[in-house]
């Protein structure tokens, strides 16, 4: 395999909206290093990144749950941790925090919040107790709001790493961790190319140096 097969042509991804605000300047990175290299990638939930890698539409997919079909190949990429995030200056150290702060919901987020707060504060009532304060369907402004005092919010970490202003908001350290992995997919009759390696190990590469 040559250098010039792993760095021409089209490397076509396609994630979900919280890694992919990480991923995608990475990847334009890469193709600042490499002019011939032509960076494609989509946002897109679960369901709509299968069948795009299986229409072919796609080379590679990122999704957040293994899938069992015969026809897709798939691989741990990473683990993305999830966050209780809340305004700068604010603090939660029980659940009377969060009901005090409110929450700042998202398509994704009482299913992610469920999942963080349910192992964090056992035998407390449940997201769809705690007041909502706003709700926006864009992952890249979930944390504007947030930012701006008005509530607090669960993302996945690499979403949070993606906004600008780290000041304007705090991760709050909990005693349970929840981890999502996500799982790298291609069509299974096929090898990926030299191109889509080299990029996804490059990515992995960055990703662990965070």
């Amino acid at each position: 395999m040559s250098e010039g097969d792993k760095t021409k042509g089209e490397l076509s991804l396609i994630t979900p909206g919280s890694c992919g605000l990480l991923l995608y300047p990475l990847l334009l990175d890469l193709q600042e290093q490499h002019p011939d290299l032509v960076v494609r990638h989509r946002f897109a939930p679960d369901t709509e990144i299968l069948d795009a890698v299986l229409g072919k539409r796609y080379e590679i997919g990122l999704v957040t749950a293994k899938p069992d079909d015969p026809h897709l190949t798939s691989s741990h990429f990473a683990g993305e941790p999830l966050e209780l995030i809340v305004p700068a200056g604010q603090s939660v150290s029980s659940w009377a925090d969060l009901e005090r702060l409110g929450y700042i919901d998202h398509p994704d987020g009482r299913a992610m919040a469920t999942r963080l707060l349910s192992r964090c504060f056992p035998g407390e009532p449940g997201i769809r107790n705690i007041p909502v304060r706003g709700f926006v369907n864009q992952v890249g402004l979930i944390l504007e709001p947030v930012a701006r005092g008005m509530g607090f919010t669960v993302l996945p970490q690499y979403a949070r790493q993606a906004f600008a202003r780290h000041s304007e908001i705090k991760v709050m350290t909990l005693e349970r961790d929840v981890v999502d992995s996500l799982w790298m997919i291609s069509r299974a009759e096929w090898p990926l190319s030299a191109r889509a390696r080299y990029a996804m190990e490059y990515l992995r590469q960055q990703l662990g140096d965070r």
